[in-house]
């Protein structure tokens, strides 16, 4: 199986370090592309239309730091970098969850939706942490749940979010929606002596769905798919409204 690894949190980062490791276990080659600084937060952006040109950097025989996003990294290696497509993608280990509204911000999750675009089975990984990351859980259930996936498969349209909980006993494996939370949380602003402003964004992770399970102990897994349609409010909108706007 040739696998590409990348993530948000840059290419020396801890998870990344560990994911090669996580790999090794089932991969027959293993291609890594990830940026060249942390870039958390970046969703599905790319660099490469704004900006004059994209940096790469060959670190290893099959290894590279680029100077772009999560999803310019993943566009880069399939098109240009490697000489064979990946059987598989895999996004981080991530320093933190990805739950709730964090899926439209990740750049975890945005690297496994620019795979999953194109029909590459794809998936994020995210390690919950409280005072100090933990990997234990990370090293002990990410390969069992990467290789069952791979086993059971899912449609090559859709990317998968695996969520990893900060918890000494962990309670089982939930498949489960992305679910929500107060996307506020404790916001906070410090005006600071030049009149720019430091922000403090603290965010409890309780409520619906894969938010309430991975506070609970769960390992939890998550479909994600790339069209934001809601066909229930546009079927309604088509049958009661259409005649409306144009009578």
């Amino acid at each position: 199986m040739v696998i590409l690894i990348t993530n948000d949190d840059g290419f020396e980062s801890e998870g990344i370090k560990l994911l090669k490791e996580i790999a090794q276990n089932f991969a027959s080659e293993i291609w890594v592309v990830a940026p060249d600084t942390d870039r958390s937060g970046a969703a599905r952006s790319l660099d490469y239309p704004i900006s004059q040109s994209i940096r790469v950097n060959q670190r290893g025989k099959k290894e590279f730091s680029v100077s772009g996003t999560p999803a310019d990294c993943v566009i880069i290696a399939l098109n240009k970098i490697m000489d064979k497509k990946p059987d598989l993608i895999l996004s981080g280990v991530n320093i933190g969850s990805n739950v709730g509204d964090d899926v439209c911000y990740s750049g975890t999750i945005g690297a496994v939706m620019e795979g999953a675009a194109r029909s590459i089975p794809s998936i994020a990984l995210s390690q919950v942490y409280h005072n100090g990351i933990n990997w234990h859980n990370t090293k002990v259930f990410a390969p069992k749940v990467i290789a069952k996936l791979v086993e059971i498969g899912w449609p090559k349209n859709i990317a998968m979010s695996v969520n990893l909980p900060a918890v000494e006993k962990v309670k089982g494996i939930e498949f489960v929606e992305q679910g929500e939370y107060n996307i506020d949380g404790d916001l906070t602003f410090t005006e600071n002596s030049d009149g720019s402003l430091s922000l403090n964004w603290s965010r409890e992770h309780s409520g619906s769905g894969s938010v309430g399970k991975i506070k609970e102990g769960f390992i939890t897994i998550t479909p994600i798919k790339l069209d934001f349609t809601d066909y229930d409010t546009l079927n309604a909108m088509k049958n009661s409204h259409a005649d409306k706007f144009f009578p």
